[in-house]
């Protein structure tokens, strides 16, 4: 799901959207702008020219090959099939441990990371260097749910009345599917929350 340097944004303006619906659009609106519960997704990034993708920017994230993932439970890494086994379920590669997190972590937990298939989950513990700085904890998780998505939440600015400006919030939120932000949300990722969690040895 990683970006790649030769792969630009598409930084499309988003307007309040008509109606009494409320929330944000874009000007020109495409039918494939629009994920679960309504939300407006965020277009991703252009390809790069054949043979231009340039270097992968692992601190950057393809919003469209992510959704992909998630949805299809692909491994993030190389977009095959993750690793599935059925009694135990699907892989997940956290980063960290349990330490100072909630009690019963990581049943329950939400992320944006998707799952990983077993020989790139050993080249991840080997290669990422936040992996290798921070730790990470294996699991099989029997039952992934769609939790909602992350991405930037949008306001109106209403120091101006009658104004179309828009605010941005915050930059980076999960918001749930069900949230009355959501509307207001151009979503990036989707966020998945993990139940039935088995930790598990490599």
């Amino acid at each position: 799901m990683a970006a790649w340097s030769g792969e630009t944004v598409i930084e499309e303006p988003v307007v309040r959207r008509p109606g009494r619906r409320g929330g944000i659009a874009y000007a020109r609106e495409l039918p494939t702008d629009r994920g679960e519960s309504d939300a407006l997704l965020h277009r991703g990034r252009r390809p790069a020219p054949h043979g231009g993708r340039g270097r992968p920017l692992f601190a950057g994230v393809h919003p469209n090959r992510q959704r992909r993932a998630m949805r299809m439970l692909l491994c993030h890494l190389c977009g095959e099939a993750a690793s599935h086994i059925p009694e135990h379920g699907v892989l997940w590669l956290l980063d960290g441990g349990p330490g100072g997190r909630e009690p019963g972590w990581p049943e329950g937990a939400v992320t944006t990371h998707p799952p990983v298939c077993l020989p790139c989950a050993a080249q991840a513990i080997r290669q990422c260097p936040h992996l290798y700085a921070r730790g990470h904890t294996a699991i099989r998780v029997r039952y992934p749910r769609s939790y909602g998505y992350h991405g930037r939440l949008y306001t109106p600015d209403l120091t101006r009345p009658g104004a179309p400006t828009l605010l941005v919030v915050e930059e980076t939120v999960d918001v749930p599917f069900g949230d009355p932000r959501l509307p207001w949300l151009l979503a990036a990722q989707l966020v998945v929350r993990l139940t039935g969690c088995t930790p598990v040895e490599l």
